[in-house]
């Protein structure tokens, strides 16, 4: 039995380029893009602290200087932030096995930095602080497993099969982004070698460890799980964590105005001639004229958006929308969209930070 009574320490895996997400992350690392108005690695890290956690080391590589600029020294979460250079993209067992002298012989549980559980991990980890194991894997049952590590289990939860994306599943149990270990795991990780895509697959090393007699357990998510790796999974996430957001318009809107369901609306933000249809979120310094908003609009800081319909999709800050339809889209930052095609026509679109498209 292992003892567990010293503070586990946080990985969190935030280092990968995020190419299925372009052009969204061309200059903006894929932990960093929004849902309900916050970054992934802001939802992430919320799960860490609510689970305990207190140190956590980030293992940034793309863009990381955008990481540290966003979370700091991580006092904001009343974290204790250290980073974790991961010099080339060589799979989850080469970056955890960078984190091996910030654990510290202590055990640690991994997180990637754009998977959203809506749960939390707190029983997670409240169970591997029991001790009892020395790896322990999240699962979620899917409809098509080949996208992702899949897990075979005896009766006992413990795993005893581990295979990354495999033709033929052996189950439907997928491997979720969080993990726990004990720093066995890095021995593990010694003693593997590169899969065929040139990667230390973290699987690949869970595997030497049941290989070897180690005990490694699993739990299922029963709840909301989102590898947050493309467009279409940013609008999942962001419809999820909507609905459970609480309204609160803090400023007075304008006239002809009209509010169903639950609506935040920033400071400083000048609405008139609108339509506002929730669960939506805009952002402070917007001014919205004559739109219909919502439902599952998250509208960020700074936006200026006219005669236009925006429903179901991300709209990062300082984007201008004039005339157009927006529907299931994904905007960057400081985006110029004009002269669409009519309201009853809308525009399904993932547009990088700075584009501008009129449509004549």
């Amino acid at each position: 039995m292992h003892d567990l009574s010293g503070d586990l320490k946080a990985v969190v895996l935030c280092a990968g380029e995020g190419t299925r997400l372009r052009p969204l992350t061309f200059s903006k690392p894929k932990h960093l893009l929004p849902v309900a108005g916050k970054p992934l690695l802001g939802h992430v890290l919320d799960a860490l602290v609510a689970a305990g956690l207190r140190e956590v080391g980030l293992v940034v590589g793309y863009l990381a200087e955008a990481v540290q600029s966003y979370v700091g020294n991580g006092e904001q979460w009343g974290l204790t932030a250290t980073y974790i250079p991961q010099e080339q993209p060589l799979g989850l067992g080469h970056a955890i096995k960078q984190a091996e002298s910030f654990v510290d012989g202590a055990p640690f549980v991994v997180y990637l930095g754009d998977n959203l559980l809506g749960d939390g991990i707190t029983p997670f980890v409240d169970d591997f602080r029991a001790g009892g194991c020395d790896a322990a894997l999240l699962l979620k049952e899917v409809d098509d497993p080949r996208r992702y590590g899949v897990a075979v289990l005896d009766e006992q939860q413990h795993v005893t099969r581990l295979v990354e994306k495999p033709r033929v599943p052996p189950s439907k149990l997928a491997i979720v982004g969080v993990y726990a270990f004990q720093p066995v795991i890095f021995e593990a990780i010694d003693s593997i070698q590169p899969s065929a895509r040139g990667e230390l697959e973290i699987t690949d090393a869970i595997q030497y460890l049941v290989d070897q007699g180690r005990p490694v357990r699993a739990a299922q998510v029963e709840g909301f799980w989102e590898d947050a790796g493309e467009p279409s999974a940013l609008l999942v996430a962001n419809r999820y964590y909507l609905d459970r957001s609480v309204g609160q318009i803090n400023v007075s809107l304008g006239p002809n105005c009209e509010v169903t369901g639950a609506v935040y609306v920033g400071p400083g933000t000048r609405i008139i001639n609108t339509a506002l249809h929730g669960p939506c979120l805009i952002g402070s310094n917007c001014r919205i004229d004559g739109c219909t908003i919502g439902p599952y609009a998250s509208i960020a800081d700074g936006c200026d958006i006219e005669g236009s319909r925006v429903e179901d999709s991300i709209i990062q800050p300082k984007c201008q929308i004039a005339g157009t339809a927006l529907q299931h889209s994904v905007l960057g930052e400081k985006v110029h969209i004009g002269g669409g095609r009519g309201l009853d026509c809308p525009l399904h679109m993932v547009l990088g930070d700075m584009a501008q498209i009129r449509m004549l």
